[in-house]
């Protein structure tokens, strides 16, 4: 038999226990679940959110853990290729590319690698071999494309054991909406306790504009009125559409122009109200949470900016909202509150989100009909580059938990956010 002792930083903690074979491992699949503290203030989140303890992972040593990229041609592949060469315990074993296939892969220094261009088919007979070949397996493919990929490593690892099975990453919309209980969405900050000790091996990372609608929506969640919608304004860098030439990644066409698009029924529209209703009430997905998003595309390269209007059952103070959301990310490395409304160009080529600019109307105490209902309202922020937290480095965080090391391992997080005078 063979026992693995994980978190231990004094080996005299186990030292008595070493020569002792126990007739039942003691392994609770379930993390610690701290309950709030004694005399939370009125708008403390702390018992709502059920926030998952996160284990004490020994994440810089141990063997290399091999990643297969299909679709490195994009941003957000290029991304991934930086990452994992700066990841202690991720290396790349292939780079799949139809476009770049026979060419070195630029930016990665741990080996020299070419990329290639596998089909499903080769995929799948790769995987055959389950972890000895590949880890983890990320697909950063178009919308409509990872199917193949997916019914290929399935079918191949039909008969693998559970601990041997591959991870999957897809960063497609394709299995965001999934009812199967195959895939969990990979929303760290919210679905937390979906991805640890998940044990199908399938998570759909989010949208770049649905992850920061929703940690600008979630903590309001129950202080929301239900009757109205809350609706997001975002603006990304022409990076959110992509190498294939369009008007929306022409910085010409851009050029001192905002353009509109998709204003109704945008992908991102749907996963955020889809997500949100599982965080809502899990049970009552034929009552979903419903929001309005029109989405735009600006001049620069990389970066989100989202304002948001939030209507509220009563009204609440700046300072209320506040608190409300730097309770619900306490110990959050990759989301930072603020009081001032943060900046695009302050979050781009960063790896976290921000959330700040809190704002409600004045009440002077005699609004009625609809100007009570304007009154009872929040205006809030967020900033997040598309391309990082909102694509490549919530891969690697979805990654790192699904492998059982240090969520955060690989990804620079600063304490303090970067943040201009305005």
């Amino acid at each position: 038999d063979i026992v693995f002792w994980y978190g231990i930083e004094d080996w005299t903690q186990i030292a008595p226990l070493v020569n002792a074979k126990p007739s039942k491992p003691a392994v609770s699949s379930k993390p610690a679940m701290p309950s709030g503290p004694a005399g939370s203030r009125g708008y403390s989140t702390m018992a709502r959110r059920g926030h998952i303890g996160r284990r004490g992972y020994a994440t810089a040593s141990g063997s290399p853990l091999r990643v297969g990229l299909i679709g490195a041609r994009g941003f957000t592949g290029r991304e991934l290729i930086k990452l994992i060469d700066g990841h202690p315990r991720f290396e790349l074993a292939y780079v799949s590319s139809r476009e770049l296939a026979g060419q070195p892969v630029p930016g990665y220094a741990k080996s020299p690698l070419d990329h290639v261009n596998l089909s499903a088919a080769e995929v799948g007979a790769i995987a055959r071999a389950g972890r000895q070949a590949v880890d983890v397996w990320i697909l950063a493919l178009p919308n409509g494309v990872a199917a193949p990929f997916v019914d290929a490593i399935d079918a191949a690892t039909s008969g693998v054991s559970s601990a041997e099975q591959p991870i999957v990453v897809d960063l497609s919309a394709d299995y965001r909406f999934d009812a199967t209980g195959r895939w969990a969405y990979g929303l760290p900050e919210l679905h937390r306790k979906d991805l640890v000790g998940w044990n199908a091996g399938r998570i759909a990372n989010p949208g770049c504009y649905a992850t920061g609608s929703q940690l600008g929506l979630a903590p309001l969640l129950p202080y929301m009125d239900v009757a109205r919608l809350p609706s997001v304004f975002g603006v990304s860098g022409y990076s959110g559409a992509g190498t294939k030439p369009s008007p929306k990644n022409d910085p010409a066409f851009l050029a001192d122009n905002l353009i509109p698009y998709a204003p109704v029924n945008h992908i991102h529209e749907r996963e955020i109200g889809h997500s949100l209703t599982r965080i809502a009430n899990p049970r009552a997905l034929d009552s979903p949470v419903m929001v309005q998003f029109t989405p735009h595309v600006a001049s620069f390269f990389q970066g989100i900016g989202l304002t948001l209007h939030v209507p509220l059952r009563q009204s609440m103070s700046a300072k209320d909202v506040h608190e409300v959301f730097r309770e619900f990310y306490s110990g959050e490395k990759l989301v930072h509150v603020t009081k001032d409304a943060p900046l695009v160009r302050d979050n781009a080529g960063q790896h976290y989100s921000v959330v700040g600019g809190f704002a409600v109307p004045p009440v002077s105490g005699g609004e009625t009909g609809s100007a009570s209902l304007a009154a009872r309202r929040v205006v809030l922020n967020v900033t997040l580059d598309n391309l990082l937290k909102g694509a490549a480095t919530q891969a690697i965080q979805n990654m790192n938990i699904a492998v059982g090391i240090d969520e955060y391992t690989g990804i620079p997080a600063p304490e303090q956010p970067t943040m201009s005078q305005s």
